[in-house]
């Protein structure tokens, strides 16, 4: 996509936008990530051009950061200021979920963003129509979720690292011809109505950067509601280009500091495999014992070798001299090359330790060679980069779910007559427990509440599924250590097992 138009025309409107230049680099690591890269070229000694055999480590790399920071059991849930409300808003979450595929258009949009630092998702209804300046829905009205790479994401503005307009941009072809469309979503405020409000504009450009006019499409529109109807999902790393090319709010891919390793990754695949296809065995026969035969091929008439056995063209050659005598020249010479199986696989886990050091998942996370053992103490020090880095990226997908499912209520309690609200907290239940587990979340929460960081309703919320009404009447008068007590009887039989097992073993000592 031409994004210098793009940015042409949005600056000419007034807006500061992101460098031209910095979609370059969007564009590199996409290339990584489709296993593109111009490095993966080379010439062999006739000056042939020739492609390296690749590991494709870039896209297993941001399809691991996706499946590490959400995990297809993971659940979505809406806590309302009720218990009704709570359920409303869950049901038709888990209803619309089902609907636009959500779990697995997440998965796809984590993995993009680890690869180009950004990623984007933007919340459309189809087959509306506008009067007296307010949307009203028609029977065919339908709603979406398109999701975007980082190169059709333009930022428009951004407070403290966040984006708060941003324009979408997508290239069609129209009857031969380029068409771009900007979607602008920006927070206005309404005088009349007294409140902050986004609204979103349509733009078509040709390919020469002009707007054109489309019949049927809203020039613009609002629903009166300061909640997004877009998300961004960025990865949480500090970008670094931030200063050099005023990314504004972009992020930064996760092997945007580790090209060096993918490509090392590469070159020992490379030659490893090259030792393979290199290293079978060869047949070099005494030119005396070849045969020649001629056919016509365009009209010119060719001569060829015939050799006594061919099985495989790459097993033999020849030498020698016709003349010479065989006592001087053997008829058949064998060539058996040793291959370096051992030195190329200790290569290649080398750099898959660097690149996986790099990339933040800590220096064991790939194992090529699966022959040597590990302690347990070494795999969890190995592991703490992965875990720290790791919670860091669940935060900002967590935002960015949120913030997709507070843009689907709003649009149910708005164009569908749903009884839910936007007025929620959301949260992703992490059900694998893989970034931590439930006592230590638990244990972190009480230190919280003791700290007056939280307040004990809502340790009941998160831990024992109850509704804030619920959840707030429940706490009245009570401290943490009541709200301990009435922890399932699971956890507690297994907590009192475990008080058990350690007085019986103070008896044997």
């Amino acid at each position: 996509m031409n994004n210098s138009i793009i940015l042409n025309y949005l600056q000419q409107k007034g807006y500061n936008t992101v460098s031209t230049d910095y979609y370059n680099f969007i564009e590199k690591w996409e290339n990584w990530w489709k296993n593109t890269v111009k490095a993966h070229k080379y010439h062999d000694s006739s000056g042939k051009e020739r492609t390296m055999h690749t590991m494709g480590m870039a896209k297993r790399l941001s399809e691991d950061w996706a499946s590490i920071v959400l995990s297809e059991r993971d659940e979505i849930k809406s806590i309302a200021k009720n218990k009704t409300q709570t359920a409303k808003n869950n049901k038709y979450l888990e209803k619309t979920a089902e609907e636009l595929n959500l779990y697995d258009e997440l998965h796809e949009a984590v993995e993009k963003s680890a690869a180009m630092g950004t990623a984007g998702a933007v919340l459309r209804v189809t087959h509306v129509k506008l009067e007296n300046n307010k949307i009203v829905p028609t029977k065919r009205t339908k709603k979406d979720i398109i999701y975007l790479y980082a190169s059709q994401i333009v930022p428009l503005k951004v407070e403290h690292g966040k984006i708060i307009d941003v324009a979408f941009v997508s290239e069609n072809i129209v009857k031969g011809k380029k068409e771009y469309y900007i979607e602008r979503h920006e927070k206005v405020w309404d005088e009349k109505l007294e409140i902050d409000k986004y609204v979103i504009k349509n733009t078509y450009l040709n390919e020469d950067g002009n707007e054109i006019v489309k019949k049927g499409i809203l020039k613009s529109y609002s629903f009166n509601s300061d909640i997004p109807l877009f998300s961004i999902c960025k990865t949480p790393i500090a970008n670094p280009l931030e200063i050099d090319y005023k990314t504004n709010g972009m992020g930064y891919s996760m092997y945007g500091n580790a090209e060096d390793q993918l490509f090392a990754c590469d070159i020992t695949y490379h030659n490893f495999v090259m030792d393979f296809f290199l290293g079978g065995k060869k047949m070099f026969y005494n030119k005396k014992i070849v045969g020649k035969k001629t056919k016509i091929v365009d009209n010119k008439e060719v001569t060829e070798d015939v050799y006594p056995d061919d099985i495989m063209r790459q097993q033999w050659a020849t030498y020698g001299d016709e003349q010479a005598n065989f006592k001087d020249e053997p008829v058949i010479t064998e060539y058996n090359p040793d291959l370096r199986v051992e030195e190329d696989t200790k290569g290649i886990q080398f750099c898959l330790d660097l690149l996986s050091f790099k990339a933040g998942l800590g220096m064991k996370y790939y194992q090529f060679n699966a022959n040597g053992t590990i302690t347990a103490t070494q795999y969890v020090g190995d592991r703490q980069d992965l875990v720290k880095n790791a919670k860091k990226y669940r935060k900002n997908v967590n935002r960015f779910v949120a913030n997709i499912c507070k843009g689907l209520l709003l649009l149910g309690r708005v164009l569908f007559n749903e009884q839910v609200t936007e007025d929620c907290d959301i949260e992703v239940i992490d059900q694998d427990g893989f970034l931590v587990d439930t006592e230590t979340a638990k244990e972190e929460f009480r230190k919280d509440i003791a700290q007056g960081i939280r307040q004990p309703w809502e340790y009941r919320v998160k831990f024992l599924g109850e509704d804030e009404e619920t959840a707030k009447k429940m706490v009245a008068g009570e401290d943490i250590e009541d709200i301990e007590e009435e922890e399932d009887e699971d956890e507690k039989d297994n907590k009192n097992s475990k008080k058990k097992q350690l007085k019986e073993n103070e008896k044997e000592e």
